[in-house]
């Protein structure tokens, strides 16, 4: 029988898993997502153009920066994958690991998870030629493979996808619809908080402080937003796929 997806049930269960997992969350995104975006930040920074440039210059001054530093974004890449794994490992399985024991498990996934990632970003971009919704509607129906894999212990490539396929049957709707609004309000308040912060920073501190207060503020908020998201993918799998046996007997212990 197919779930429907209760989007402000989802929500919470997104805050119940966040809360539940919180130091464990930080303390993975902290070493795999912000500490890698931040010397990336500090040591690669994106080129600046001239006031009076044109988008052409602009454009090949980006082009060059990511020619220039493209091992670096692959890696950084590959650790925000493996924090994302992690991170299911910690909130979904049901042994309740440790973070040492979430890592290993993650390394042992890696491979299938990172393959059946590329063939959903395949699936998905081949989708977005025709039109854009069909790409959106693959990613929708895809959106639970890698929790399936985590929790279901479903270690190939395709089996996570199919599963993910049919728990989203009768739900891509609410699904697209809860992932624009916590995307929408994400974003706005990533925006804000850096603006906010950028400013009083900058109206306090010059140079080169300023510039790394800055840096860090705006790495620490993406750090929060990954965690969210992590968690957002996590609850709708939850969602979707019903409580597990131990959930059911923690309720009524």
């Amino acid at each position: 029988m197919t779930r429907k997806l209760d989007l402000s049930g989802c929500w919470n269960d997104v805050m119940q898993l966040f809360r539940a997992n919180r130091e464990l969350l930080l303390s993975v995104a902290g070493v795999f997502i912000l500490l890698p975006s931040l010397a990336f930040a500090m040591f690669a920074p994106p080129p600046v153009s001239p006031p009076d440039a044109d988008i052409s210059a602009i454009y090949a001054n980006m082009q060059q920066f990511y020619s220039d530093n493209l091992v670096w974004i692959v890696l950084i890449g590959l650790l925000n994958g493996f924090a994302s794994i992690v991170m299911l490992v910690l909130m979904l399985d049901a042994s309740r690991p440790n973070v040492g024991d979430a890592m290993r498990r993650g390394l042992a996934i890696i491979l299938p998870y990172y393959a059946m990632g590329v063939l959903s970003g395949v699936l998905t971009f081949l989708g977005s030629l025709a039109f854009v919704l069909p790409g959106i509607y693959i990613f929708v129906k895809l959106i639970a493979a890698g929790p399936v894999m985590v929790a279901e212990r479903s270690h190939t490539i395709i089996a996570p996808m199919r599963r993910s396929w049919a728990l989203t049957k009768g739900n891509s709707g609410r699904i697209l619809l809860f992932l624009v609004i916590v995307a929408v309000t994400a974003f706005f308040v990533y925006i804000t908080s850096v603006t906010v912060f950028g400013i009083i920073i900058r109206l306090a501190l010059d140079g080169a402080i300023g510039d790394t207060l800055t840096i860090l503020v705006d790495a620490v908020m993406s750090t929060l937003l990954s965690v969210l998201m992590v968690c957002v993918y996590a609850g709708i799998y939850r969602q979707l796929a019903g409580p597990g046996a131990e959930d059911i007997a923690r309720e009524f212990a």
